[in-house]
């Protein structure tokens, strides 16, 4: 131990030490006890003493540190070995006893980064023009085989902790690793990595999802959408981060391939909808729907969007048409029930407006409120038909409802739809 503690203050001596201002011989004689570390660092590592092993890995920190080891490949080598040990030792305490889970997926970091800044170090070619495999011989192997324990790490992270930064950088670590051109050859033909990409993608993608970091999001998740589980969510987290990102066009694109790609999936017409609206322009949204209608002729949310463009345009019986449709195509589409009844409650309206002009004494004017009352009870059973697909939609159906018991006189029925608004606060 007094060799160690003497070393340890040597190097801390050493540190203070101006390198800058050493003639070549100081320097030569300061690298070469600044190299004396790390090799003793090693010595106390391949005894078999627990102790010795623990005070190479203070010796090894010790030496990392200074200056005229930052180029020397068996510096880092040496940590590398060093921090392989101590990853190995706790992650074999993880099945038995208790261990620092954290601590743990730090060694196993610094292994990664130690072992991967030595082999860029002996990738470059000496003054002999040669390079050394030393690293990749030693560990890349073992890097290749242990590189998943990174993505249970963000996982741990990300469930146990919520800690979502530490995810993302533990995920992001799995890539970085892999796309080392220490690992390059192993991953390359690694056809269960290879089959595990899209899905690993998914986690940094979601991490920084949850981070808002929206640029990071796109950094993974289009590859995460190649996966068959997570693709759709993917696409969806890409749409949000480019809206985010306030990326119109990539947007609009991405959202237009989610819903060729998944066109069971109504986020996608949503954010369409939202968007036509708010820019005024239908024309656009009908052509790409027809453009829909032929890939897909039997979505029922496509004539359903056609309705909506058509009711806009307030072509009611255009509308009404292709809400038809889409009902047939799909019995459980609320929506265009709700719509529907919508449209006909408008044709209600614009047939009375067309006869202010009459005298409500007259017969003429009594006739036009009985066939109002007939709009409006054609329109009832889309209504009655969208409370029951929607019964918790109180806010929704209740308005419609209430005006249409009222205009034919359904005094029960309305002091039911009453009892109910006022339970909402709605009245």
């Amino acid at each position: 131990m007094k060799k160690l503690i003497f070393v340890l203050i040597a190097a801390l001596g050493m540190s203070c030490t101006s390198y800058a201002q050493m003639t070549e011989k100081e320097l030569k004689k300061a690298t070469k006890a600044a190299q004396k570390e790390v090799k003793e660092a090693k010595n106390e590592f391949e005894r078999d003493d627990v102790q010795d092993k623990r005070g190479a890995k203070r010796l090894i920190d010790q030496a990392m540190k200074n200056e005229l080891n930052q180029n020397w490949d068996q510096t880092w080598l040496v940590a590398a070995d060093i921090y392989q040990h101590f990853y190995y030792q706790e992650n074999t305490k993880s099945y038995t006893q208790a261990y620092d889970t954290v601590g743990m997926y730090k060694l196993l970091t610094d292994w990664y980064k130690f072992a991967m800044k030595a082999d860029s170090i002996q990738q470059v070619p000496n003054a002999k023009g040669k390079t050394s495999d030393e690293a990749r011989k030693k560990h890349a192997g073992e890097i290749h085989r242990t590189m998943s324990d990174l993505i249970r790490g963000g996982i741990f992270y990300f469930n146990d902790h919520q800690d979502f930064q530490k995810a993302y950088e533990l995920f992001d670590t799995y890539f970085s690793v892999a796309n080392h051109p220490m690992l390059q050859e192993l991953t390359s033909g690694d056809t269960i990595f290879q089959k595990y990409v899209p899905i690993y993608s998914y986690y940094p993608a979601l991490a920084a999802y949850n981070l808002e970091k929206w640029n990071d999001v796109l950094k993974y998740a289009e590859v995460a959408t190649a996966d068959e589980e997570v693709g759709e969510t993917a696409t969806e987290m890409m749409c949000d981060a480019y809206g985010n990102l306030q990326d119109t066009v990539a947007w609009l694109e991405t959202l237009k391939k989610g819903l060729v790609k998944y066109p069971t999936e109504q986020y996608y017409y949503g954010k369409l909808l939202n968007y036509y609206n708010l820019k005024n322009d239908m024309s656009e949204l009908e052509n790409f729907v027809k453009e829909m209608i032929e890939i897909d002729p039997d979505k029922a949310y496509n004539y359903y969007v056609l309705g909506y463009v058509a009711q806009q345009n307030k072509d009611y019986d255009a509308a009404i048409a292709q809400y038809e449709t889409a009902i047939e195509k799909d019995e459980k589409l609320s929506d265009a029930y709700f719509n529907l009844g919508l449209c006909i409650m408008f044709q209600a309206s614009d047939y009375m407006d067309s006869k202010s002009n009459l005298d409500y004494r007259s017969k003429a004017y009594k006739d036009a409120v009985k066939e109002q009352k007939n709009y409006y009870k054609k329109a009832l059973p889309y209504f009655l038909k969208y409370r029951e697909l929607e019964a918790t939609a109180t806010d929704k159906w209740a308005i419609p409802l209430q005006t249409i018991y009222y205009q034919l006189d359904m005094s029960k029925e309305l002091n039911e739809v009453e009892a109910r608004m006022k339970e909402k606060g709605m009245l």
